[in-house]
């Protein structure tokens, strides 16, 4: 064999492996993509449970104040039927105590 063919058949040889190695980078490349995406896709499906989870708490909170000032409201409401000459006198007295300190500054 003489040193041209050696020369040919080396470059041929370089050829292929260059050859080889696009395909490899692009498969490496594909499945990158692949890879990031079906992250992409998980941390998405994350976000939303977590979102929904919120969500949840955040109407089970509300329920439980909305109950609460309801309850409030039915005390008040009994205690003013109960006693509506104190109610007044304390609104008068709570008026009265407000409007000196507004007319202060």
């Amino acid at each position: 064999m003489t040193s041209t063919d050696k020369v040919k058949d080396a470059s041929a040889a370089l050829a292929d492996d260059v050859a080889q190695l696009r395909k490899d980078f692009k498969t490496l490349r594909d499945d990158i993509s692949s890879l990031a995406s079906a992250g992409a896709k998980e941390t998405k499906s994350q976000l939303k449970d977590g979102l929904s989870k919120a969500e949840h708490q955040a109407e089970a909170t509300m329920d439980a104040a909305t109950s609460e000032l309801l309850e409030i409201q039915k005390q008040t409401e009994k205690a003013i039927r109960k006693n509506p000459i104190s109610t007044v006198g304390a609104a008068l007295a709570i008026g009265y105590f407000v409007g000196n300190m507004l007319s202060r500054r």
